[in-house]
């Protein structure tokens, strides 16, 4: 009679531990999906002491280098289609050994929050393969962090569960499981330090607490070994995510050498081309157009000849300069090489914008240029061509070159239309 009561109150002091589990993941999943960014977000700033240790430990990086960190996050489809395939096989084992609804429940979430994590990485996919600004970005590098965080407490509450049962063999899976996953994490997710560690707390956290909660001495050394591991794990993510971020930083500023006229600091042949397709693709997308400016510097040799060259090095970087500071933020200015420049002008909807750019670029170009003693007088002839198909950007340079060469031909300092004839433009010099 004695026993069936112990017995009883055993069974009864298991289910309470059980119970609880599911409470605190889902406690932990509503803070991690609706309160963490904010609290992060608070924390980070400079002026708190948690926000100092953080920017000490993660620093900051540039938009660029961000984008390229968040589509590293979507290259993780193998390792979530393993852990998911791993945690089902560890919670069956569970039920074989101790049947029960809460753990069938378990099961049935791993599954869907897999499927939903591999899904989100089809559709950031999908997404990639246009032009993925930084603000969209971030947001779906949110989405990433709810499926990981999401995922990590159904991780912890497995292994949480295994440690509330006397069972060797569920807390040894369990351990593989722990370990195996908050590894993993460390290894494919430190790019972002800010999604790495609390999902490296939410799945080993619970199962220490499990652990500690039985008050046994070889249970309580473990708990504290996972302790350590934790704070081992933050030391490692924060060494992992500086050299990723030093070799993405080094490739992007090679990127950028690669990319930018040495002289003007504008975007050079091979940055044209590229930038001239995202701005074609996103104009194609909204229904706008672009138009391309064919710009030739009119009587700059006889400048650089009488002046010498480094008087011409110094009045292109003048002339980049003037175009520069009358663009828009989406606007872009080129220098293709000698005194042939081009601006790419986008969102333009009627052939007048157009022209009213041409105009502001050639006033300003008419202007004098003081470069040390000299007082310079040059000029602008303009050749525009408008258009919003994607697919014939070569086409529309052409064009843009035809009708700077009209403009040339004509009397300079003037800007033509391809194929919708001549504006001359007054000269303001």
């Amino acid at each position: 009679m004695i026993q069936a009561i112990e017995h009883k109150s055993d069974n009864r002091e298991h289910l309470i531990g059980v119970l609880h589990m599911p409470l605190l993941g889902c406690f932990a999943f509503y803070l991690f999906r609706y309160r963490f960014f904010s609290l992060v977000s608070h924390c980070r700033t400079r002026e708190t002491y948690v926000g100092k240790v953080w920017h000490r430990l993660f620093a900051p990086v540039a938009d660029d280098v961000r984008l390229e960190l968040i589509g590293a996050l979507f290259q993780t489809r193998t390792p979530i289609a393993l852990g998911g395939a791993t945690l089902v096989l560890v919670l069956l084992h569970s039920m074989m050994a101790a049947s029960g609804l809460f753990i069938g429940v378990l099961v049935i979430a791993s599954i869907l929050v897999t499927i939903s994590r591999l899904l989100l990485n089809s559709a950031f996919q999908k997404a990639r393969s246009k032009a993925l600004e930084i603000g969209p970005a971030v947001t779906w590098e949110k989405r990433y962090a709810v499926g990981c965080f999401a995922f990590s407490t159904l991780i912890g509450t497995a292994g949480a569960l295994a440690f509330q049962t006397n069972n060797s063999g569920q807390q040894l899976l369990a351990t593989a499981l722990v370990f195996g996953y908050a590894a993993g994490a460390v290894c494919r997710v430190s790019i972002r330090p800010i999604i790495c560690v609390p999902a490296v707390v939410l799945a080993v956290l619970p199962t220490a607490v499990s652990s500690m909660a039985r008050l046994q001495a070889d249970h309580i050394f473990y708990a504290v070994l996972l302790t350590m591991f934790v704070l081992g794990s933050i030391e490692t993510i924060r060494f992992l995510y500086r050299i990723n971020i030093e070799q993405i930083s080094l490739k992007h500023d090679f990127a950028k050498l690669a990319r930018h006229d040495a002289l003007t600091g504008l975007a050079n042949r091979l940055g044209f081309k590229e930038r001239l397709k995202r701005a074609a693709m996103r104009a194609h997308s909204r229904g706008d157009m672009i138009a391309v400016h064919s710009i030739d510097l009119d009587r700059f040799k006889e400048t650089n000849d009488k002046c010498g060259h480094p008087v011409g090095d110094a009045l292109l970087q003048a002339v980049a300069g003037r175009l520069n500071g009358m663009l828009r933020d989406d606007d872009f200015a080129v220098r293709l090489g000698g005194d042939e420049f081009v601006v790419v002008q986008v969102e333009v909807s009627h052939s007048r914008e157009a022209l009213s750019l041409a105009r502001r670029a050639i006033a300003a170009l008419n202007q004098p240029f003081v470069i040390g003693r000299h007082e310079l007088n040059i000029g602008a002839s303009i050749g525009i061509a408008i258009g919003r198909d994607s697919e014939d950007l070569e086409g529309l340079m052409l064009a843009a070159d035809r009708a700077l060469y009209a403009s040339k031909t004509n009397g300079r300092n003037r800007a033509s239309f391809a194929h919708l004839g001549e504006a001359k433009l007054p000269s303001t010099g």
